[in-house]
């Protein structure tokens, strides 16, 4: 079944203050575009999240931001033990060289000797199962819109098709009327004189061949049998579907060109309508 190309999802995975959290919005785009915030991860780690959404989420605009539980407030405080036995050792060699005697605090504070840092250390597997939760209950969405994108294509292509079978139902009348204006406009302008019935005949032939939509309404109904077929499908369908809304859309465009009649422009511009219908909605199809 298609998928949309939007969702959000949102994963979890450890426990207590080192629980990580990832959520993931998606929306459209022509290409994969991963964009990742939040908190710092190494390389290798950032490189094994794109890899999990780019084998689960294939296409889109893709944002996501990672994050502790409690936001990571936790830390501890640490000692730097070298650097105070270094800054005691030379403060009593001045004192013992110089015989002056100099005061710690009057030439280092707190953060020389005393480092804080978070207690939260990021486990890569952890990581890995928030991010593929998350990629989960994306997809979960996609599907769950994309089903309902699916009804409405359905819908719209049963009225195209609609359109297009009445549409040749009422093109021999339509160039039956024509053929007698024809006639009758030959009949006018020789005023009296005898038509040459197979010269006339030529020349309506000609008309009609040029007139002649059914190359482009079988090519038409193939592009909907397509359609059709791809909506099923369980992978990814957008170009294929952006490409035969493209095709139709020429086709239809053919055949308004060969219009000569009032009611078949008419069934023309309604096809154009729905087929540009079809064309905004399967910009949002995966």
């Amino acid at each position: 079944m298609i998928q949309s190309m939007t969702g959000f999802g949102r994963g979890t995975a450890g426990k207590g203050s080192s629980k990580v959290i990832a959520l993931i919005k998606a929306v459209n785009g022509r290409f994969l575009d991963i964009k990742i915030r939040g908190i710092d991860i190494n390389p290798a780690d950032e490189k094994s999240i794109r890899d999990i959404i780019s084998e689960k989420l294939t296409r889109g605009t893709i944002h996501v931001n990672l994050e502790f539980e409690g936001n990571g407030k936790t830390q501890s405080l640490s000692f730097n033990k070298d650097r105070f036995e270094a800054i005691e050792g030379i403060l009593l060699k001045v004192q013992k060289e110089y015989g002056r005697h100099l005061d710690l605090g009057d030439i280092v504070n707190a953060n020389d000797l005393f480092t804080y840092s978070d207690t939260e250390s990021i486990d890569s597997n952890q990581l890995g199962k928030a991010v593929d939760k998350a990629c989960n209950e994306v997809i979960q969405m996609r599907k769950t819109e994309g089903g309902k994108l699916k009804s409405d294509f359905e819908s719209r292509l049963s009225k195209l098709e609609g359109i297009l079978s009445q549409l040749e139902k009422e093109l021999p009348e339509e160039f039956n009327k024509r053929e007698k204006r024809f006639r009758a406009r030959i009949s006018e302008l020789l005023n009296g004189t005898p038509v040459d019935e197979n010269r006339l005949a030529q020349e309506i032939a000609i008309i009609g061949e040029k007139a002649d939509v059914t190359e482009e309404t079988v090519r038409l109904q193939s592009h909907f049998q397509q359609f059709n077929s791809l909506l099923t499908i369980d992978a990814p369908a957008g170009r294929r579907l952006n490409f035969l809304i493209q095709e139709m859309g020429r086709e239809i465009n053919t055949i308004g060109s060969k219009s000569y009649s009032e009611k078949v422009v008419s069934h023309v511009i309604t096809l154009k309508d729905e087929a540009e219908k079809l064309r905004e909605q399967i910009q949002n199809i995966l």
